[in-house]
């Protein structure tokens, strides 16, 4: 692998803080962490990150943290600790302060992929298709598929996902491919452009349909869209269940960041 940036690093273990906000997002930044206020709902919503405190700065700089979520309506946050968080021991005192490991994913692993040899991606079955979404009826049947991989579905549907379509429409640098078997979308996958890496982000597959050969297919879109745009780099946090797919594609591992869930 080719000698990776400082901003590329600092990008790949604090995806929230350096990626491009989209309208109803907002991030809150001071020196000692970062909060990023999302207009989707769902723990992911709201990301705590990019610490640098002294040792005896994290039971008060924690109460102010969940004070400032708490203003915003919120009641969960996700508290994402990378290799460059301070103090070391910064994920025994959150857990001593009553933020847990996340349940769903305890921790992911920054990879990159950076000019693959031809070849790299497996072929998938011709009846997987690959459709750029475009129009609220294709992105509301995507958000759903999104939505009920990763454990929340919005009581109040409707609403929360035309507040989520609004966001993607008016965020150009958001792109969102979505995997049709027959008539039905199986799988979604997000791919959000920086001038150091096209991000990978958002991705599920419908259990139903794992091990198909929907994933590559997913893949293979974002990686020709981010070669359109210039920037022949995948970039992403990965899961337990991707990170070992991602690697045998040649995807190569910068970080690990732990994730610890805040409910309030």
């Amino acid at each position: 692998m080719h000698e990776v940036s400082k901003k590329l690093l600092a990008l790949a273990e604090d995806l929230n803080t350096h990626m491009p906000l989209r309208p109803g997002d907002f991030r809150l930044e001071t020196d000692r962490y970062v909060i990023i206020f999302g207009a989707t709902e769902g723990p992911h919503g709201t990301v705590v990150q990019r610490f640098r405190m002294a040792p005896d700065e994290v039971s008060e700089t924690v109460t102010e943290i969940r004070a400032t979520i708490r203003k915003q309506g919120r009641t969960e946050a996700l508290f994402e600790v990378g290799p460059s968080a301070t103090p070391a021991d910064l994920p025994a005192q959150l857990q001593h302060l009553g933020v847990s490991p996340f349940a769903l994913e305890q921790q992911t692993e920054a990879l990159l992929l950076s000019n693959p040899a031809p070849g790299w991606l497996p072929p998938w079955p011709d009846s997987i298709r690959i459709s750029r979404v475009e129009d609220f009826d294709s992105y509301r049947r995507s958000q759903r598929v999104f939505w009920q991989c990763f454990g929340h579905v919005p009581e109040n549907f409707a609403e929360s996902v035309r507040k989520d379509y609004a966001c993607y429409e008016g965020s150009p640098l958001w792109v969102r491919f979505a995997a049709s078997i027959g008539s039905e979308i199986v799988a979604v996958g997000d791919l959000v452009y920086t001038e150091e890496a096209a991000i990978l982000c958002g991705g599920a597959t419908h259990p139903d349909f794992r091990g198909q050969g929907v994933y590559r297919a997913l893949l293979a879109a974002r990686y020709e869209e981010a070669c359109r745009l210039g920037v022949p780099r995948l970039l992403t946090q990965a899961g337990h269940m991707s990170q070992p797919i991602l690697r045998r594609l040649g995807f190569q591992p910068l970080c690990t960041v732990k994730i610890f869930h805040d409910r309030l």
